[in-house]
């Protein structure tokens, strides 16, 4: 018992000797004065926005029952209307292509913005006047839920709503398109083949929304005004769709 004795008074001078070591290492540390940042933060602002896309890439995206408790006028304008593009200054994303412009780029009548020069292609100048196509899309599916075929059929007629009921993912998808990039309500007419009366008769509806007859339109429909279709009826007019 008393041979160990020297044995552990070594020990424990040794661990007080590395305690001591530590101490007066961690007292010299400076603090934190903000000039030592994460690479991330200090490198070019090109490869910042390259780095976060690759964070923006790993990053969960939000749950189906999060999107679902949007209304559908959040539908039709969220905060990012395009996708991929998360600087503020270049927020168009070129169809196809994972290059951003400046809104100011598209349809300025200079070619090599985007490849192909589809930035200046009638159909991409019309789509950047009106929400992005995706969000219409996800406007009339939620329209849809809240109101079933009886918007469809009041909006488009029977035919459609015939359609619709049949194959609403396939018409969700034309209409939306459809709204997105036809130039005038004569070109929306022949991109979801309406006949003649459909089209008088969609006009009609279009006109109503627009002068805000809401005693001529009926309450699930008025419903559906207050809910983004009046916002969309705005924009449609705004960007050339009631020319003739």
């Amino acid at each position: 018992m008393m041979k160990s004795m020297p044995s552990f008074l070594a020990i424990l001078i040794s661990l007080l000797a590395i305690l001591v070591k530590i101490d007066s290492t961690t007292a010299i540390v400076k603090p934190f004065d903000g000039t030592h940042r994460p690479r991330w933060l200090t490198d070019s602002h090109r490869n910042r926005i390259e780095l976060f896309k690759k964070w923006l890439g790993n990053k969960p995206i939000g749950s189906a029952s999060n999107e679902g408790s949007l209304s559908p006028y959040d539908l039709l304008h969220p905060v990012h209307q395009f996708k991929g593009c998360i600087d503020p200054s270049e927020p168009f994303q070129c169809p196809q292509s994972e290059r951003c412009i400046a809104l100011q780029f598209i349809c300025d009548g200079h070619s090599g913005d985007c490849p192909g020069n589809v930035d200046e292609n009638e159909e991409t100048c019309i789509a950047a006047k009106r929400p992005a196509k995706e969000n219409i899309e996800k406007f009339l599916q939620a329209e849809y839920e809240l109101h079933d075929l009886k918007l469809f059929t009041f909006l488009f007629g029977n035919k459609i709503s015939k359609s619709i009921e049949e194959n609403s993912p396939f018409w969700f998808d034309t209409l939306a398109s459809a709204f997105s990039v036809a130039k005038t309500i004569r070109n929306f007419a022949e991109k979801t083949h309406m006949s003649p009366e459909e089209l008088t008769h969609f006009q009609n509806v279009i006109q109503m929304i627009h002068d805000g007859r809401l005693e001529e339109i009926p309450i699930f429909a008025q419903e559906a005004v207050n809910q983004g279709l009046a916002s969309l009826v705005e924009k449609l007019y705004e960007s050339g769709f009631m020319d003739q």
